[in-house]
């Protein structure tokens, strides 16, 4: 006996040894503090985003902390705030001062938030699950969610959480029984569970026509529902029509589970596929491979044939057909990428079209700069400004012959700042009008906020006129305050989301967004603070665009001619920057007439001269002022 226990106690030192991944898993577990060995230490973020500081929750006001839990919302209109709210959420860290329904209310949170395959593996790395049982009924409509209806039904067999939740007067664990057996084909136990839920209270309907749509055809199939893990899955299962709104305004958790049912693939249209991976792409819940399917493809180069030697013989006085009409070649690949952004209607969209070509726009600048058309450097240029790409965008603002904008210049600033540059003075300096004024002001004020240096023009902010703060988001604003102060990470960002939630970055208020970026700075969130002033300047740019402080570049300016009317932007809705067009009209009051030339514009398509309109051309002579004698 005692040979033996010799023989294991040297196996067990051998193989501890042998093996560094165990080393380092055990240096770990006594490293971690015994607050994150808990709901508050399950961390699973979605791919592509990094985890947060563990501290996140130290010093939160637990009150603040599960009404923020419980407002916020997957409506968040700036992209950085998609990844800044997520990570929070998601991230797991040493537990706050509370109860552990403040711990549910984050698990709450991150099904409301999705993505679901992450929520799902959020509950996943929580230590003993199974013994909270109303931990383990957010984790079942994770499951459900996600597509994962075995999981789920798993956990409902789970010992001891059916008599916990038949003590429970709530119909809710009866209706998920009756999805389990639906989903499994036991129609009768699930129309008994069915007929159970409704003796204790349930009165929708709803259920009860979706477990018969998934038994078998019904004449009257009830809609698609994805309020609950449960109704998505029966509506999946029952393959149930798709709202028509779900491609332009659907819920970002919904598509993040729908784009990942296991027979997707097979039941949506390819069209539809995509209007729906790019609405999930704009909402912040696509992953990165699902994100670059939604690419642009590049096209091969084509060379032109060489013509072959004619060898044949041609009869005398016999003429040859003339050669067939060759197809225009098509538009450089970087005008195709200009024209798509300046398409994108709002901030998500042209963060999303940034996204998908900024690699190919970088690695066609370092192979074939020449076939970026210069009229397309500005636009590529902010694509580059919306990634972060900071030296992308110095090295396509040198080649292009229009100038960045005012506020472009002031983005690329706050990315890179230079010691002694005074790119928020030149700003202001160069508004022209009160109005103007504002608007340059209300950028220092955001640009300041973000950590550029004031080098003495903090004085503007007195001056009168500046714009009024917006109601109904004062109190938010102190709580968001007092968590800086408190240097609570986790509160600050779900209340600058919840601040903000709702808002389209354009028309968002500035006093609340320069709130936002100083407490993001102050607990140490700097580079999401960056990211929180570049989307807000950005798209400002887009409907309010500046006028271009410097001149066109002489090589740009175009032959003297009557000047043509600009062409309008493409059907979007708002007003895209119009900085190139507009610097050009200042240095050169005419516009070429010649053939095959055109007006430089946003949209980089050739420009029609106006023809006169008919009544124009036959207009009849006035009549004379005097009657002529007979």
């Amino acid at each position: 006996m005692m040979i033996r226990n010799l023989l294991l106690t040297s196996a067990l030192f051998c193989s501890m040894a042998a093996s560094p991944a165990l080393a380092q898993s055990i240096r770990t577990i006594e490293s971690t503090p015994l607050q994150e060995v808990g709901p508050w230490g399950a961390a699973a973020l979605p791919l592509g985003l990094e985890r947060l500081d563990s501290d996140l929750w130290q010093g939160a006001d637990p009150g603040t902390l599960a009404l923020a839990f419980d407002r916020i919302g997957p409506d968040l209109r700036f992209p950085s705030l998609q990844r800044l709210v997520r990570q929070a959420v998601f991230s797991g860290g040493s537990a706050p001062v509370g109860d552990i329904e403040l711990a549910r209310a984050r698990f709450l949170a991150a099904n409301r938030l999705g993505p679901s395959e992450a929520a799902t593996r959020l509950f996943l790395t929580v230590p003993r699950l199974t013994a909270d049982p109303a931990l383990m009924n957010l984790a079942i409509d994770a499951a459900f969610r996600a597509g994962r209806t075995d999981e789920a039904c798993g956990w409902v067999a789970s010992p001891g959480l059916d008599e916990a939740n038949s003590t429970n007067a709530s119909p809710s664990w009866l209706e998920t029984r009756a999805t389990c057996y639906a989903m499994n084909g036991e129609a009768g136990a699930a129309n008994l569970s069915v007929d159970l839920a409704r003796g204790k209270g349930q009165t929708d309907t709803w259920l009860g026509r979706a477990v018969a749509a998934v038994s078998g055809p019904v004449t009257n199939p009830p809609p698609f529902r994805a309020d609950s893990g449960r109704a998505l899955a029966l509506s999946m299962k029952a393959q149930l029509r798709f709202p028509k709104g779900l491609a332009n305004n659907g819920d970002p958790a919904a598509l993040s589970s729908i784009l990942i049912w296991p027979d997707f693939a097979t039941r949506v249209p390819t069209e539809e596929a995509t209007l729906l991976l790019r609405r999930a792409a704009q909402t912040g819940v696509a992953s990165p491979a699902q994100e670059a399917l939604l690419r642009m493809p590049i096209p091969a180069a084509v060379e032109p044939a060489s013509p072959a030697a004619d060898v044949t013989t041609v009869p005398l006085g016999a003429t040859l057909a003339p050669p067939l009409p060759q197809p225009p070649p098509p538009p450089p690949i970087a005008e195709t990428w200009a024209k798509t952004l300046n398409q994108a209607a709002n901030a998500q969209s042209r963060a999303l079209e940034a996204r998908l070509l900024v690699d190919d726009l970088r690695n066609l600048f370092q192979t074939a700069p020449d076939q970026i058309p210069p009229l397309a450097m500005q636009t590529l240029a902010e694509a580059a400004l919306w990634t972060g790409d900071v030296r992308l965008a110095k090295a396509l603002e040198i080649r292009s012959p229009t100038p960045l904008s005012p506020r472009q210049r002031l983005v690329l600033a706050i990315l890179d700042p230079v010691a002694g540059d005074r790119p928020i003075q030149r700003h202001i300096e160069a508004a022209t009008n009160p109005n103007a004024q504002r608007q340059a002001i209300r950028d220092a004020l955001i640009a300041w906020s973000a950590g550029m240096p004031t080098l003495g023009g903090l004085a503007a902010l007195v001056q009168p006129g500046l714009p009024d703060m917006k109601g109904g988001q004062a109190g938010v604003r102190t709580a968001l305050v007092l968590a800086a102060e408190r240097g609570s990470k986790g509160e600050v960002a779900l209340l600058v989301g919840l601040a903000l939630q709702g808002q389209e970055p354009a028309s968002a208020d500035a006093e609340t967004v320069a709130i936002a970026v100083r407490a993001l700075r102050r607990v140490g969130l700097t580079a999401q603070a960056v990211d929180l002033a570049r989307d807000y300047l950005l798209a400002l740019d887009m409907v309010i665009p500046t006028r271009a402080a410097a001149a066109a570049t002489p090589a740009a300016q175009p032959a003297t001619a009557k000047p043509s009317p600009a062409p309008t932007s493409a059907s979007t809705g708002l007003r895209t920057n119009t900085s190139a067009p507009t610097q050009t009209r200042a240095a050169t009051p005419a516009a070429t007439t010649q053939p095959n030339q055109s007006k430089p514009a946003p949209t980089l398509l050739p420009t029609k001269p106006t023809p006169p309109s008919p009544k124009a051309r036959t207009k009849a002579p006035s009549k004379p002022s005097w009657t002529p004698p007979k």
